[in-house]
This record gives C-alpha cells, structure tokens and sequence, in this order.
C-alpha cells in the first residue's frame, strides 16, 4: 500500500495536470474566441459597364472605411492575434481629367480622422476596448494628431476599368503623427451602381511615423503596420 507522503505527492502531481490542462483549455479558448475582419476589398456585387464620361471630380461617399491591421500580443494569450481597427470618418477626393484610353486622377487627396478609430475584432474580454483608448490618446496622440492624410499627384487609370476591376498603382506621401513619409499603394477599383469604388493597402512601420510601439500592461503590438481602405466615390 502507497505511503501517505507518495499519495500526497500523486495527488498534487495529478493537481497540477488538471490545473495545467485548465490553463491550456482556456489558452484554447481565448485563442478561438478572437475574430478578426477580413481585410477591406472591394464589394462582391458584379460590377456594371460604365455609362457615360469619367471626367470630372469625384468625392468620397458615405460607407467608406479606413482602419489599421497590426499582431498584438495579450498577456494571457499563448500567440498573437490582429488588432483591427476602422474609422468612417472620410474626406477627400480627386479629378479625372482626358478622354478614351488616357484618364488620369489628379489631385488626389484623402483624409482620415484617426480620434473616431473603433476596434473590429471581437474579443471576449474588455481589453479590446482600453486598447482603443490607449491607441487614441498615447500613441497616436488624436488630441494632437487628429488626422491621416494621403495626397499624390496623379495617377494612371486603367483602361478596362470601364468593364470590371482594374490593379492600380498609386505613389503619394502619408501624413501620420504630424510625420510625413512616401508610400506606394496598390489598389483595386472598378465602377458600381452609383459611382467608383477602390480598396487597397498600405504596408508601414509605425516607427517612422515617430509613434511608439504599443507596449502597454495588458498587451505588446508588433511595430508593422498594414493601412488598409474601401472607398466609394459619387461625383462632386
């Protein structure tokens, strides 16, 4: 028959493995109950042939979206999960000018109030909610920086954007945290129902911009950042 002291030790080694087990199940749990958005793209409804001159200026439309994507770490997490955050708080637009098979958008200009960003991802915990509040008036300093803004000068428009979606290039500068820097996009665009639509990306490193990682008491963000759109634009 096992001494007290054995069964005292396989007692608390079989503690130890349910308590380990626990820990690992809500690891488990914590991990499966993350849901992130997929990233902006253009809508699935088929798009239409174009009637009529793009010529002209054009203006962003109510159901526009900007946000970041960035891998943040909790500290009760075992791996990273996507913080994702939107603003529909949009203004800007830009001109067509030419004809045929030489359209060009020129003075393209975008602006982003960065104090309405509001976290996507669905989290089962309050954290996602303090990781706003500290992205707002830490990091990104709103108070102060209210505004992203993207201008670039021109830009090629596809040919075959009359018909259906069209990949798109787009060199500018980006003006984040009062630090301008040049960035090249690349986007997708095609037209719909009521005007043109373009959904895109921009890959940065928060350091450039001055901002500081995020690295707060209940979670640590990677420096990499992915800017990403859905923009809808109606003539002006």
């Amino acid at each position: 028959m096992a001494s007290k002291g054995v069964r005292r030790g396989l007692i608390a080694t079989g503690a130890a493995g349910i308590a380990l087990l626990a820990i690992g199940g809500v690891a488990v749990l914590v991990i499966s109950s993350h849901r992130a958005p997929a990233p902006l793209a253009l809508s699935s409804s088929a798009p239409i042939q174009a009637s009529g001159a793009a010529s002209g200026n054009w203006t962003v439309a109510a159901g526009s979206e900007v946000g970041y994507r960035v891998k943040e770490q909790f500290i009760d997490q075992p791996g990273p999960t996507e913080a994702v955050a939107r603003t529909t708080k949009i203004s800007g637009g830009f001109r067509v000018e030419g004809s045929g098979t030489g359209l060009r958008a020129v003075g393209i200009h975008f602006t982003a109030d960065l104090s309405a960003l509001q976290s996507q991802d669905q989290y089962a915990n309050y954290k996602i909610y303090q990781r706003d509040f500290f992205i707002r008036t830490v990091y990104l300093q709103t108070d102060q920086f209210p505004d992203a803004d993207f201008t670039a000068s021109s830009a090629t428009i596809p040919d075959g954007i009359a018909s259906g979606p069209a990949s798109v290039s787009v060199a500018g500068s980006l003006k984040v945290h009062g630090v301008t820097r040049a960035v090249t996009t690349q986007l997708q665009a095609q037209r719909n129902a009521t005007g043109v639509e373009v959904a895109g990306s921009i890959k940065v490193d928060m350091r450039d911009f001055r901002v500081e990682v995020p690295s707060i008491s209940f979670t640590t963000a990677q420096p990499d950042v992915v800017i990403e759109y859905h923009l809808l634009f109606v003539r002006a």
